[in-house]
């Protein structure tokens, strides 16, 4: 199977750290927003708005991808709904089955409309606050794929409070605790992006209390850009000692600091702090792609994955290392059965 293959590649670069006859590094983006892009603002699920266009993703060396399932508040006039999110999956479900490279959601799966896929596809939930925090429901949408379960979104809801809006000095509800606590007895991962500083300290807490790695699936280092979108050094490090990971995002506004322009560099800053603050294996990739961001020049889409790599590789980081962080400590966190994910274990 081509997970298995990837993790093949993974191993073989992790065992020669120098190794340098691999053209393309596998990558694993742990949050493009394609299925906002597509069913919301009307942009063809194979194109996006040109950030994430699928004839360009096997040339760029994507081998998975997490599919955010978010609904805007303002989508119907009763704001987020369940129903809202069925009709999101559904859109998703025949958008892939339509659209190779990619794969229906799952990790064994390489396969959509009986062809082979190469492109492994993972849902997520951005704002859950309409999904019943029942073992039940949430059983049901981990089967259709959900593997990360982000609570809220830039507002705060009935599940927890946002980074999005100013603090209300609470984290999660009781309704949001049992949520959480349901999604870690299933095996989900919860993601803490969007989360007010008290709601991810809880989420943080719940998942260490459970053995159960967590994710920031798209968030920075607070202390290089200082946005409360980003993390703290003590999440940071809390998030490392689950064994999860945090993507490092490319929009402009997460990595700006001191009213420049962020660039390439900057991220490869990022990729450096969350290293030396967590060790090499909590740092990932989450792009943001198609969520409405403005993109540093050098990363405007997904053909400019491997430039981030070579970039790395210019900064110091070995084969290994950039393999880690395009795409095998994701892989280790989204598939943790698979025989390989220990190749590329958590530091």
């Amino acid at each position: 199977m081509k997970l298995q293959i990837v993790g093949a590649l993974l191993a073989l670069v992790l065992a020669a750290p120098e190794l340098r006859a691999i053209d393309l590094l596998p990558v694993i983006d742990l949050h493009v927003d394609l299925p906002y892009r597509s069913g919301y603002k009307g942009a063809p699920f194979a194109e996006g708005s040109g950030q994430f266009r699928a004839s360009e993703l096997l040339a760029s060396g994507l081998s998975g991808v997490v599919l955010p399932l978010f609904v805007p508040r303002d989508a119907t006039p009763q704001g987020r709904t369940k129903a809202e999110f069925e009709a999101s999956y559904a859109r998703v479900f025949s958008s892939i089955l339509q659209q190779p490279p990619y794969a229906l959601p799952g990790c064994e799966v390489m396969q959509a409309g009986g062809s082979a896929r190469q492109v492994t596809t993972w849902l997520s939930f951005e704002g859950a606050e309409p999904i019943e925090p029942s073992l039940q429901e949430l059983a049901i949408w981990s089967l259709r794929g959900v593997r990360l379960f982000g609570l809220v979104h830039s507002q705060h809801n009935r599940l927890a409070s946002s980074s999005g809006e100013p603090s209300t000095g609470k984290g999660l509800s009781a309704r949001g605790r049992e949520f959480a606590i349901h999604v870690l007895e299933l095996g989900g991962v919860l993601d803490v992006s969007h989360a007010s500083d008290e709601s991810t300290d809880e989420l943080i807490a719940l998942a260490q209390r459970a053995g159960r790695p967590i994710v920031a699936s798209h968030s920075n280092a607070r202390a290089l850009a200082p946005h409360p979108r980003n993390l703290t050094d003590a999440q940071i490090r809390a998030i490392a000692q689950t064994g999860g990971v945090i993507g490092v995002n490319f929009h402009q506004a997460f990595l700006a600091k001191r009213g420049r322009t962020a660039t390439l560099a900057d991220v490869v800053e990022q990729v450096r702090y969350l290293a030396r603050l967590g060790g090499l294996g909590v740092v990932a990739i989450g792009s943001d792609f198609e969520g409405g961001i403005r993109p540093v020049r050098e990363l405007d889409g997904a053909g400019t994955y491997q430039r981030l790599a070579h970039a790395l590789g210019e900064s110091g980081f070995s084969t290994a290392d950039q393999a880690r962080v395009l795409g095998g400590n994701a892989l280790r966190v989204l598939c943790p059965a698979a025989k390989f994910a220990r190749s590329a274990g958590h530091d």
